[in-house]
């Protein structure tokens, strides 16, 4: 807002047009589109500020938090201010306060699980299973409906408890239905082996520990997927993120 906007604005609010200026102000507010905006934020403070429950609320708060930024020594020196602009004033102050207060926790907050739940599209090898049940497993999963993959792989694994491949999904589907054990249980052992599915299990063995906030395991995890493969890149962003234990 430009410094005569304000003042022809604090003017208006305060009634100190005469009424030739107030008519020649409503012109101006009709012909300068960045007076009429600058009015219309300072007209929904006036707005707030005529509900006496907020007025009140606001005037005791602000008295507070001008005892504490704002020095009462220059109170006798200084030129009086009208109310409605100190109150206009303290209420910008008060807004850079907060987002100072909120911003640093805001980025420094720990990463969480959904920022780095990227899951890659479940496509299935024919391994002696009806084709439309592979097909079923396939679009339960890929179109996010976890419930249903979760049964559907459930119950193809009872007869193909080796595909590792079907195991690391179902744990995923178990980690999107919050049963994180059931994902510890199913990544455990492929991570710790020689498969190809190894350092995928990895990874998801750590998002699942990154569920529970156990950022050590976590860690543990994602240090031990090797630099060529498809997740490195993404392990360590997670690894610079995460809280220092």
């Amino acid at each position: 807002m430009s410094d005569d906007y304000s003042k022809k604005i604090e003017k208006y609010f305060s009634d100190e047009f005469s009424k030739a200026e107030r008519t020649a102000f409503e012109q101006e507010l009709a012909e300068d589109t960045g007076l009429a905006k600058s009015f219309a934020q300072r007209k929904e403070i006036e707005d707030f500020l005529a509900v006496r429950p907020g007025r009140e609320k606001l005037k005791s708060e602000m008295a507070d938090l001008g005892e504490s930024f704002f020095p009462t020594s220059y109170e006798s020196t200084a030129k009086r201010v009208p109310i409605r602009r100190r109150l206009y004033w303290m209420a910008g102050a008060a807004a850079a306060i907060i987002l100072l207060l909120l911003v640093p926790n805001w980025l420094n907050s720990p990463p969480t699980y959904q920022q780095f739940a990227e899951h890659r599209p479940l496509s299935l090898q024919e391994r002696g299973t009806d084709v439309n049940d592979m097909k079923a497993i396939e679009t339960a999963f890929n179109t996010g409906d976890y419930s249903s993959a979760a049964e559907l792989l459930n119950k193809y694994l009872e007869t193909q408890p080796n595909d590792l491949q079907a195991q690391i999904y179902a744990s995923i589907a178990a980690l999107e239905l919050d049963r994180v054990e059931e994902a510890l249980t199913r990544l455990s052992p492929i991570s710790s082996g020689t498969s190809i599915y190894g350092s995928t299990a990895q990874w998801y063995l750590a998002l699942t520990y990154l569920k529970q906030k156990n950022y050590q395991e976590s860690r543990a995890a994602l240090s031990k997927i090797p630099a060529d493969n498809y997740w490195h890149t993404k392990a360590q962003d997670l690894l610079k993120k995460l809280p220092q234990e």
